[in-house]
């Protein structure tokens, strides 16, 4: 994966001293990943987010004493077309569950992130998830590691109800295989970040 554009993560703010209101950036790296579990009541599955993160994906950070709020327009688009599984049928089911011919993208819009109490290396990110044209909330918890003075890893794992987003899981076989309701979604998000103001 080459090199991202800015990107929405403003993890790194517990990291900082408690300063007055500043904005920085964020660069998604190589590394990075998005991927997509499910089961059904026959198999596990998996899709793999292959298209370029970083291509549409700009974002500023303002950074308040406790919280960091995201400035409007900020959001990750994913191409749902670049999910993929190494089953060609499961490609092909998932794109139509998700209307991907009416809803090409997949969009996660952050509103805030903050570290809760007596948890060093957690954050959590309140983001608004659109699936198929249906927006949720979602808060999304994830494992922060430092990587060196400029960079670091986020890692976690959030699950979803198909039926919150007005989605039909597949059925096969006369209704014999069925997709179960809850998906995860794994991230692995490594990033760089500096100071704009």
């Amino acid at each position: 994966m080459l090199l991202a554009k800015y990107i929405w993560f403003g993890f790194f703010y517990w990291l900082m001293p408690v300063l007055p209101a500043q904005t920085y950036q964020t660069t998604l790296v190589e590394g990075s990943s998005f991927t997509l579990k499910g089961s059904s009541n026959i198999n596990k599955f998996e899709l793999v987010y292959t298209g370029d993160l970083g291509k549409t994906n700009k974002v500023q950070v303002e950074r308040e004493d406790s919280k960091m709020n995201m400035k409007s327009g900020s959001g990750v688009n994913l191409k749902v077309g670049d999910f993929k599984s190494s089953n060609a049928y499961i490609t092909k089911d998932f794109r139509k569950m998700l209307r991907a011919d009416t809803y090409p993208n997949l969009v996660i819009e952050p509103v805030s992130v903050w570290k809760p109490k007596a948890q060093a290396t957690i954050v959590c990110v309140l983001v608004n998830l659109t699936i198929a044209g249906c927006t949720r909330q979602e808060t999304i918890s994830l494992d922060l590691t430092k990587q060196d003075a400029t960079a670091l890893q986020c890692k976690g794992s959030h699950k979803i109800s198909l039926k919150r987003y007005a989605l039909a899981a597949p059925k096969k076989a006369l209704g014999a295989v069925q997709v179960h309701d809850e998906v995860a979604i794994d991230m692995l998000l490594k990033l760089q970040y500096r100071k704009i103001k």
